[in-house]
């Protein structure tokens, strides 16, 4: 008996974005919109575990990170913006306050940054918490349920017993889910998707919250999952450059560009390459950034003459 032919697999096919029948599925009842957003997971889960290593994914976390840090700063009335908090943070100098919209920033960028599968994990995501919350946190382990159901569980009830601590309350349930799905790292999905009278209404019992979760889902991967492409593409061009640049330090520097945001010539690369020992002239790391500016490979994000960021 001859043996069905087995169907083959392209690898080199990207998930650039979402089908259509789940993005869709905002205004379906619960039965549809729960399916599509493990469908959505699903898929996400699928990108992000890409074995090619093509995705640059400390880069991808910093990103949604920022998005979620101006989300959050939206609940506390403020209006910062992403170019806001990128010159709090890549212009600040060592022991300069970075400001209510740089810290917030930089609680999720120290929250996706902790390694999950690691011993000691807990405590480094405690530290980002006020207070009496990190007291009164529930342990992960007693959450039960689908993942976007251990989310949501949490998600009421941080909120319902810290009504004001909206953020916190956003990074726990993101904890929540990546611990459930079983990701080495956070990655913020819920803060930019999740409506302020969702929030409000899970806070005063108002809301279903596994409802709200599930929809904030759905619009979160797909997000995610368009930025992962995008990322993954400007990724490849840049490293695809790498052969060109004869500056000393330039493999580390590119390694910069793959893991942050926005990156500042003064004081990211030079007097030495954050993160290394690496030295850098300041008009070395000027001369580079305007290289990769030339080569299509990097952007520089302000529009200034002066103080200028540059980003992938």
């Amino acid at each position: 008996m001859k043996a069905a032919v087995q169907p083959a697999i392209d690898n080199s096919q990207t998930i650039h974005m979402l089908p259509r029948w789940v993005t869709s599925a905002q205004g379906q009842g619960t039965d549809s919109v729960a399916f599509t957003s493990g469908a959505a997971l699903a898929m996400l889960d699928v990108v992000l575990r890409d074995p090619s290593g093509t995705l640059p994914g400390a880069l991808l976390r910093d990103r949604l990170a920022l998005e979620a840090a101006v989300a959050c700063l939206k609940l506390e009335n403020r209006n910062e913006s992403m170019s806001d908090i990128r010159d709090a943070v890549c212009l600040a100098r060592p022991g300069d306050a970075l400001g209510p919209a740089g810290e917030m920033f930089m609680a999720w960028r120290k929250l996706v940054r902790i390694n999950l599968t690691q011993s000691g994990w807990k405590e480094r995501a405690v530290k980002l918490l006020p207070g009496p919350m990190a007291e009164a946190m529930p342990e992960l382990g007693s959450l039960v349920g689908s993942p976007v159901g251990q989310a949501a569980q949490l998600l009421e009830v941080v909120l319902q017993q810290f009504p004001r601590q909206e953020a916190a309350a956003l990074m726990l349930a993101d904890v929540a889910l990546a611990r459930a799905l079983g990701w080495d790292r956070v990655m913020p999905l819920l803060a930019a998707h999740l409506p302020r009278k969702d929030i409000r209404g899970i806070a005063e019992g108002e809301s279903d919250p596994v409802q709200c979760v599930h929809r904030a889902m759905i619009a979160g991967c797909d997000s995610s999952v368009r930025s992962s492409a995008d990322l993954s593409r400007r990724a490849e061009k840049l490293r695809s450059v790498a052969p060109k640049l004869r500056a000393k330090g330039s493999e580390e520097a590119l390694d910069l560009f793959l893991s942050h945001d926005a990156v500042s010539p003064s004081g990211m690369l030079s007097p030495k390459i954050q993160g290394t020992a690496m030295p850098m002239t300041d008009r070395a790391a000027r001369r580079l950034c305007d290289r990769l500016v030339e080569l299509g490979v990097v952007r520089e994000l302000t529009g200034r003459p002066t103080f200028r960021l540059y980003g992938v």
